[in-house]
């Protein structure tokens, strides 16, 4: 696959003739590269499965939409490294010593995949499925991609999907992969909250002791306003309303009921593990004070955040994640060894394109 098509195929309907040439599943004689990395398990063989576990299913088409769409950002990060030569496909090139770039993309995109399952998975042990509410928002985005397919393609959607992703995906793969992400995701939330309160003072504090860090700076505390762009700018109605609502009463509460955006609260920020560069300048500023907010415009969205007060030291959030790091892992852990994964290798290793 070129490299620029690979980049903008989950983006750009231009790509349609390209990506309806994805290869067929290849015959059992063509041998399953060994750069890839898979958790331990069995092949199987059944042309409707590309993976599985005990209770779930990757259909071909579903790893086509997870290769191309995750992929390309795995691509993309790829490229930043190393030159991709667009005169051959993933295959035929290495990237490193004992990986394809198509071995890269795929391992990525399988460990994805695979902390997806083991999410869904854990999720039915515990009987936890969907919400009425996530029901109806899958079947929301089903719908609102059936009408723009129609409206703007002149396609229905199966058609639309087999252009995008190949012929092999399908509405139904779709709804799919839309239920086990939106399980999964709310699952893996649920499981690093109960990770996270199991995590006491006291071991936090030994931990940091044990491990000579002693930066006692208190972390911070806000709470903001998620305001997506429209149409590729700040949705400046929505954002004036809410900061002049501000000017009159700076407080979380204020922001909390605009009814505009989403509203959140990130407690214990330091400047290591802030995820917005614009919200961690300005917090972590020599000028800001408990009370002071802002208006932070990034890509894509504004935030409109206020200082709400500190939490614990650095030192303690820096053990606090270290803590959460090795639970997380022996949680991992756990299901992968309880849980089969069944591989069907030749479908795997059939995603690439001439």
């Amino acid at each position: 696959m070129k490299g620029n098509a690979f980049r903008v195929l989950a983006l750009a309907l231009a790509l349609l003739l390209l990506c309806a040439a994805l290869l067929a599943c290849k015959g059992s004689e063509v041998p399953l590269s060994e750069g890839l990395e898979l958790i331990h398990g069995s092949p199987v063989f059944d042309e409707g499965v590309a993976l599985q576990t005990d209770h779930f299913t990757v259909t071909p088409g579903m790893m086509a939409y997870f290769f191309y769409t995750y992929g390309s950002g795995v691509m993309a990060e790829m490229e930043g490294q190393k030159p991709f030569d667009e005169s051959k496909n993933l295959h035929e090139q290495s990237f490193s010593d004992t990986q394809s770039w198509y071995d890269v993309i795929m391992s990525e995109t399988l460990s994805h995949i695979s902390y997806m399952l083991i999410c869904c998975e854990a999720a039915r042990a515990e009987g936890v499925t969907l919400s009425e509410a996530q029901k109806s928002a899958v079947e929301g985005s089903m719908q609102s991609l059936r009408m723009s397919a129609a409206a703007n393609h002149g396609m229905e959607l199966t058609a639309y999907l087999q252009a995008l992703y190949g012929p092999r995906m399908t509405e139904e793969d779709l709804r799919e992969v839309l239920t086990l992400e939106t399980l999964a995701n709310s699952f893996s939330m649920t499981v690093s909250d109960r990770l996270e309160a199991g995590i006491t003072t006291k071991e936090a504090l030994e931990y940091a002791e044990e491990n000579g860090l002693v930066d006692k700076t208190p972390s911070r505390n806000i709470a903001y306003l998620f305001i997506p762009f429209e149409n590729g700018a700040a949705a400046s109605q929505k954002v004036g309303g809410v900061l002049s609502a501000m000017q009159g009463a700076p407080t979380p509460e204020t922001l909390r009921v605009q009814g505009v955006g989403t509203y959140g609260e990130e407690k214990n920020i330091t400047p290591a593990n802030g995820g917005i560069k614009q919200i961690n300048d300005w917090l972590f500023s020599p000028a800001c004070d408990v009370g002071d907010w802002a208006r932070l415009d990034t890509a894509g969205a504004t935030y409109i955040a206020i200082y709400t007060g500190n939490g614990v030291s650095f030192a303690e959030v820096e053990a606090r994640r270290a803590l959460f790091d090795n639970a997380f892992t022996a949680w991992y852990n756990e299901w992968v060894e309880k849980l089969h994964f069944g591989y069907n290798y030749d479908c795997l290793d059939s995603y690439d394109v001439d």
